[in-house]
């Protein structure tokens, strides 16, 4: 018996509805592609992103990059049991991140041809590992970044102060000796230390010199 082949749903985001349209025309010429609307908004995609439930969405990054990171998230949970394929004029760091934020599987530039856009839709549509030039990019490549974000994200921010007292302790002072050369008290700065190694998960000198040096506050040659 012949096995029917699928047709995979799509939906395009995109700003401007001229490009939306042409795009339409082509891959609805394509016989396992069908895309069923098109939208030039963010709520516009959201809205018929969970009414629809496309296989896939094609969206433009800018579209992305205009909204609160709510909408992104959102975006993620409304596709959810689908795929999204990002669509960039540029490859940057930002435009990357806005495609991991939304949940993307990959991204395509612009410029890319009709024939490789269907294919790129293809592959994402049927979550292939495939090794094509057609997606620029694809999921190993956005996990990393992915990772790479969630690692920034979870890296404890200091304060000016707080940046301060460990650059001096690493470097060796005493809680009295940065007092003195910061103006503060000793209680003080004994405060900075001990709320410096709760934040950083940190509880002796060394470790607290190695947090100093791996992230810059120090040079190593300064240790003694």
């Amino acid at each position: 018996m012949k096995q029917t082949q699928r047709t995979s749903r799509l939906l395009i985001a995109d700003k401007s509805l001229l490009f939306c349209r042409g795009l339409r025309t082509f891959l609805n010429g394509e016989k396992d592609l069908e895309v069923i609307d098109i939208a030039s908004a963010m709520n516009e995609t959201l809205a018929k992103a969970r009414i629809l439930a496309p296989d896939v969405l094609i969206i433009n990054v800018e579209l992305l990059r205009s909204e609160e990171p709510a909408f992104r998230f959102a975006l993620r949970q409304a596709m959810a049991n689908g795929s999204i394929l990002a669509l960039t004029e540029d490859d940057g760091e930002e435009c990357l991140s806005c495609a991991v934020a939304a949940g993307a599987k990959g991204y395509m530039l612009k410029n890319s041809t009709p024939a490789q856009l269907a294919e790129g839709v293809r592959q994402i549509a049927l979550s292939e590992s495939c090794h094509s030039l057609s997606i620029s990019k694809i999921v190993p490549d956005l996990k990393a970044l992915a990772e790479q974000n969630e690692t920034k994200a979870q890296t404890p921010v200091l304060t000016a102060r707080e940046s301060e007292v460990i650059r001096l302790l690493a470097e060796g002072k005493t809680v009295r000796e940065a007092a003195d050369e910061l103006s503060l008290s000793a209680k003080t700065v004994e405060a900075h230390k001990l709320n410096l190694m709760r934040k950083l998960d940190i509880h002796h000198r060394a470790a607290l010199v190695a947090y100093a040096v791996q992230h810059g506050l120090v040079p190593a040659s300064s240790i003694p």
